[in-house]
């Protein structure tokens, strides 16, 4: 009887050490079966600090490195992850904290693109050029949407590749805050480029309201033919857009919708 309860004791250290320190080649195939069309190639460290030189995914884009720390309190279901993961034009690294099946947590999250990357965008009228830098001091998700947020994000030598040829915007400073499931944001220039901006934006569950003010501080022929697509500015050359969607724009001033 004692040898037997000494092999039970002995089986389940043997199993508690291996997965305390878990290959992380050994445990990432359990992650690419649950997660069908990623692949992790490369891969050294282990469960809880590893490291994959490469991340594909089937249909989407391929990652060229990943790293990550994941703390043991996942084995009781409190799931902290750290990340860095970098694939030219992109690099993202931050703290998640998975409180329960519905919150989530995040912090300390940076994320720098290469705003071509974004492609084509209709509603700016033109492909977005320069890089964005993207600081989320802190962000809870609930149900994947931000009961909270703090953010902000620069997006230096900004401008928008059109058919008509390139428009400069100069520098745009974003600011993201909200509380309660409801995010009030705002953009605006840095001063010294070509367009002035003036932006709000609210958005809640309900619905959007956005507002923003544009003014040329030259008369650049690209950025007036582009301006003017957007409607007719006033006499001292502002433009002044409006769009509302959900409940917001049942109780709007009139405007652009």
């Amino acid at each position: 009887m004692k040898r037997w309860l000494a092999v039970l004791v002995a089986g389940a250290l043997a199993m508690g050490l291996l997965v305390w320190f878990m290959p992380a080649r050994l445990a990432l195939p359990l992650v690419e079966s649950q997660w069908r069309g990623v692949q992790f190639e490369q891969v050294s460290g282990t469960l809880w600090q590893g490291h994959a030189e490469r991340v594909s995914v089937a249909g989407g884009t391929n990652l060229d490195s990943v790293a990550w720390t994941l703390s043991r309190r996942a084995l009781f279901g409190d799931i902290r992850l750290d990340v860095d993961v970098h694939q030219p034009p992109l690099h993202v690294s931050g703290h998640m904290h998975r409180i329960s099946a519905t919150r989530t947590d995040f912090s300390h999250v940076d994320v720098q693109v290469d705003m071509a990357m974004l492609g084509m965008q209709p509603w700016l009228r033109g492909q977005p050029q320069g890089r964005m830098d993207l600081h989320l001091s802190k962000a809870q998700l609930q149900s994947g949407w931000p009961m909270q947020i703090d953010a902000s994000g620069t997006w230096s030598q900004a401008s928008l590749h059109t058919t008509h040829g390139d428009v400069p915007l100069g520098t745009m400073l974003l600011d993201i805050q909200g509380q309660s499931g409801v995010i009030q944001a705002s953009l605006h220039d840095d001063s010294s480029g070509p367009l002035r901006t003036a932006g709000r934006l609210s958005l809640s569950p309900l619905g959007w309201d956005m507002e923003i003010n544009l003014k040329p501080r030259n008369r650049d022929p690209a950025l007036l033919r582009w301006l003017h697509s957007f409607g007719t500015p006033k006499a001292d050359g502002t433009l002044e857009l409006r769009y509302r969607g959900g409940l917001a724009q049942l109780n709007a001033a009139p405007g652009k919708s």
